[in-house]
């Protein structure tokens, strides 16, 4: 079996496992994931999935791109162990994100900004999402389509159809549907209430504080 398909491997039964307790106990609180975010498997199957977005190809305030760790001697796996050595020794740090303004979809002349984490950073990110997100999932109502796997907005819209227009005979309880936003809303979120949320379901006091560390990185 080649890497890549051990480290998915790896990562997916990880993913099922945890999912799979945090269902059966809405109240357990998970120890020991440290070492889960720092798996050299982890970090690989991280990368993997990192690489294939564009966005690797966008330097954060330190310029480095996938090309630049692809290039330098060692490649990706030097860097991969270079980020696990860190992690294991508690040097690791998260950069400060580079600032962009981008336009609204939609709206012109209004725009939003955006923070662009390092490589470094986003790999880290990604391995703690792969670990985190199969925890939290069992905790989202099945209404819940925003920032999930699988869902999007428009499986929201075909909800909203079927409520609206029901496919058997009869007509739908439902008139109206309210659209609202929250303005800056990851602007404003408090981190302190942020954190004990999740603390309610996250116990390793490592992962709680790469989490906080990355909502104070460049603040």
């Amino acid at each position: 079996m080649k890497p890549n398909a051990v480290n998915t491997a790896f990562v997916l039964d990880m993913q099922r496992k945890l999912h799979r307790w945090s269902v059966a106990d809405a109240d357990k609180v998970f120890a020991d994931l440290f070492n889960i975010v720092g798996d050299r498997r982890t970090l690989s199957e991280s990368w993997r999935r990192l690489t294939r977005n564009r966005g690797s190809r966008t330097p954060g305030t330190d310029g480095v791109t996938r090309k630049t760790v692809e290039e330098r001697p060692g490649g990706a796996a030097q860097f991969i162990e270079d980020i696990r050595e860190e992690l294991r020794s508690g040097t690791y740090r998260p950069e400060p994100v580079r600032q962009r303004l981008i336009p609204k979809p939609g709206k012109p002349g209004k725009v939003r900004p955006l923070g662009i984490p390092t490589l470094k950073d986003r790999l880290v990110q990604m391995a703690l999402k792969l670990v985190l997100e199969p925890i939290f999932e069992a905790d989202f109502y099945p209404t819940s389509y925003g920032f999930r796997p699988g869902r999007s907005t428009h499986d929201a819209l075909a909800k909203i159809q079927r409520r609206l227009h029901p496919s058997s005979s009869g007509t739908s309880e439902y008139r109206f549907v309210i659209e609202g936003d929250i303005k800056g809303c990851f602007d404003a979120v408090d981190h302190h209430v942020l954190m004990e949320r999740v603390r309610r379901r996250i116990g390793d006091r490592k992962v709680l504080g790469l989490v906080l560390a990355f909502l104070k990185a460049g603040s």
